[in-house]
């Protein structure tokens, strides 16, 4: 132990009077609960309560969803106490537990609109690898639990308990424990829709991970019964052993909120998270071309020139942003050596895309680098190596094995800095980074040039140099990269795979499954991304009623919406659907009234300014015919409201109604427009509910 170590009884002064007064029955620390009365169609939050027990464990309490006998484990075990001490903090209660070789000390707060937990490790000089302050805690009351994927391509979602099966193994051990991680925000929900959600408000130096897991038992003969299963939940971070200076480290709180509504608790969080890190939420809603998923490697200067001839020709103009520059412009690694498809270089393409007005966009996967690069060849000491020296293989592409970059290295981040500068210089002011990922390596188990540093701390100081280099004033679209950590540099995050232009599960599923998911914070972190809108007839596997529901779906969530497809082979009816997809300049999202609940059918809503109305789209993503009703009361709290069958552009009057029973064939959807009067929808209304002659007038000032 170090010099500096804390000692206990300087400790036990230091963290504040009252303590030292064990306490002999449990201590309660006061906060509201929804009353019995509640209108439940009203969004309301609550507090729950924090129940202290004089052996050092402790409750989490709300409505019916009760977690009994919380306590901090490190690295995956019960800490092992040999005291315990309890008594006043600023803001609630706080326990110290003196360990063998250290003290851990918890601050159980109420806060105004929430409750958290805060922990201070002391007397260690290495951190362990993971720290739960809330750790074991018997879950009662919950039919659901809420996990958010790390990053792109989840899985998030909303799931049910796994239930033990009366099942005979026979001589196989059989499938009996599970374990499911959340990142960012995790969320507990009882059958009332009672809902429990935790996340931290700081991101970064370490992964914020909860844990939702079981503890199985079998009885009888041949383990033919389940017996008792507690199911347990934990919170906490990720803190990777790096060494602790002056033996002392402070993690962030995690902040728990309860509401009565799932996704708008959820969504509560996620705003005071948003407001914590100074989220990138008021950006221009980016409306784009991107040359990958139509050209893939394939892209050259010449094709670049054909496609801005052939957007100079076609009206009513096409209202684009940005076009995108995408994969297979140079070796990865070697991002400022422009292959022999630009001859010109990149300087030259930024150009003559910005005297079309159009923003210049380029991808860059800043820590990618293939063995074919001159990078590779000149600076193998710049790589994340195993404990034996040698470079690890990330992935292996037609073009070779590729690795990742140390982002810890000096050089590496001299590197990275160049290359953002001078595609700025060049004129670039949209950028695309990809597999952002690799940069996140945990730093047990690799050698890298920095261990003194978590993974997210050396990946942060990554973003901050890309988001200097690049002007606060550009645009910044990111796929295949965790999110907690980019929240506050980035404009725009890709969240789910690549539907390639067929329905696939991998694809159409994952997209769909994390655009309806991760909904709750588009417009709250950046502009959720899902994927490129395919409306083409050619080189594409999906139905026109796929195209059409896919790119309606898109179109409604209010992120960003972009394109691969050659405008120059689109019929008028594809160009005109492209157009009426233009989004509001101010971020706007869709909200989801079934979310959560019993329902086949996804549904999306959409509320219009000017004039006063609503879109609707329901959407049957499953593989078979699906007939339901639908009330208005549930939709938008309208008893009766007048109702058009909505085809952008045209309109059917149903009538005032306060329901409605429709059939969709698989993968089909139905937009409709929703009218407090008898108002049909203006036939240059967009999806977004923008006047398109109003954006044209504006684009022609």
């Amino acid at each position: 132990m170090s010099k500096r170590t804390i000692e206990r009884r300087d400790f036990l002064k230091l963290v504040g009077t009252g303590i030292g007064s064990l306490l002999t029955i449990p201590y309660l620390s006061t906060a509201q609960e929804f009353p019995s009365s509640a209108d439940r169609n009203r969004f309301k939050i609550g507090k729950p309560q924090w129940i202290l027990h004089n052996d050092g464990t402790f409750d989490l309490i709300a409505g019916s969803i009760h977690l009994k006998n919380c306590r901090p484990t490190i690295d995956g075990q019960s800490i092992f106490v040999r005291n315990t001490f309890m008594g006043d903090s600023p803001k609630g209660k706080r326990i110290i537990y003196e360990l063998d070789r250290g003290f851990v000390m918890l601050d159980l707060k109420v806060n105004s609109g929430s409750i958290s937990i805060g922990s201070e490790l002391s007397g260690m000089q290495q951190a362990p690898y993971s720290f739960c302050p809330l750790g074991e805690a018997v879950i009662n009351g919950v039919k659901h639990f809420f996990r958010q994927g790390q990053g792109f391509g989840g899985p998030s979602g909303l799931y049910e308990f796994q239930k033990p099966r009366f099942e005979e193994y026979g001589n196989n051990l059989g499938e009996q424990a599970w374990s499911y991680d959340s990142y960012l925000t995790t969320a507990l929900i009882s059958d009332t829709n009672d809902t429990l959600a935790f996340g931290a408000y700081e991101h970064r130096d370490f992964i914020q991970k909860s844990t939702v897991y079981n503890r199985p038992h079998r009885r009888g003969l041949m383990d033919r019964y389940a017996d008792v299963e507690p199911v347990l939940f934990e919170t906490g971070f990720v803190t990777e052993n790096i060494p602790l200076k002056d033996d002392f480290i402070k993690l962030p709180d995690i902040y728990v909120f309860y509401g009565n509504k799932s996704y708008e608790t959820l969504q509560h969080l996620a705003w005071n998270i948003s407001e914590s890190l100074e989220a990138r939420k008021d950006s221009k809603t980016s409306y784009h071309w991107d040359s990958y998923n139509e050209y893939q490697h394939d892209f050259s200067h010449e094709k670049l020139t054909e496609l801005l001839t052939s957007l100079d020709t076609i009206e009513p103009t096409i209202l684009l942003d940005t076009i995108l520059i995408n994969d297979g412009y140079c070796i990865h690694g070697d991002w400022l050596d422009a292959n022999d498809k630009w001859p010109k270089g990149m300087e030259a393409a930024a150009r003559e895309i910005f005297q079309r007005r159009y923003r210049a966009g380029i991808l860059v996967a800043p820590f990618m680098v293939s063995e074919e690069s001159k990078l590779f060849k000149r600076h193998k000491n710049w790589l994340i190596r195993d404990m034996e020296g040698n470079p690890i293989p990330e992935w292996t592409f037609p073009e070779g094995k590729h690795y990742a970059l140390d982002g810890s290295h000096p050089d590496v981040q001299r590197y990275i800095q160049k290359v953002f500068r001078s595609f700025r210089k060049m004129g670039f002011t949209f950028y695309k980074t990809e597999f952002m990922d690799w940069g996140l390596k945990p730093t047990v188990g690799i050698d890298r040039y920095d261990k003194t540093k978590t993974s997210v701390q050396i990946f942060t100081e990554v973003l901050n140099i890309i988001r200097e280099e690049i002007g606060a004033g550009s645009f910044w679209l990111t796929g295949t990269a965790p999110y907690a950590p980019m929240i506050g540099y980035v404009d725009g995050m890709r969240i789910a795979s690549s539907i390639n232009c067929e329905w696939t599960d991998s694809g159409v599923g994952n997209l769909l499954q994390e655009s309806y998911n991760s909904q709750y914070f588009n417009n709250v972190f950046w502009q959720n991304d899902p994927d490129v809108i395919s409306l083409r007839d050619v080189n594409c596997e999906l139905t026109s009623t796929e195209q059409q529901s896919l790119a309606q779906w898109i179109g409604i969530l209010g992120g960003v919406v972009s394109t691969s497809d050659r405008f120059s082979t689109l019929s008028e009816k594809q160009l005109e659907t492209w157009r009426l997809l233009l989004p509001q300049e101010r971020p706007q999202s869709a909200t989801f009234p079934y979310w959560g609940k019993d329902k086949t059918c996804k549904v999306a809503l959409r509320r219009y300014r000017s004039p006063k109305a609503w879109g609707l789209l329901i959407f049957n993503d499953t593989d078979e015919t699906v007939t339901e009703t639908f009330s208005f009361s549930e939709i938008n709290e309208e008893n009766n409201i007048w109702v058009f069958e909505w085809d952008l552009g045209e309109s059917r009057g149903l009538g005032n109604l306060s329901q409605m029973t429709i059939t969709l064939q698989k993968h089909e959807s139905r937009l409709f427009y929703l009218s407090p009067g008898n108002d049909a929808p203006p036939e240059d209304l967009s999806i977004s509910g923008l006047r398109m002659k109003k954006a044209y007038r504006r684009q022609n000032t």
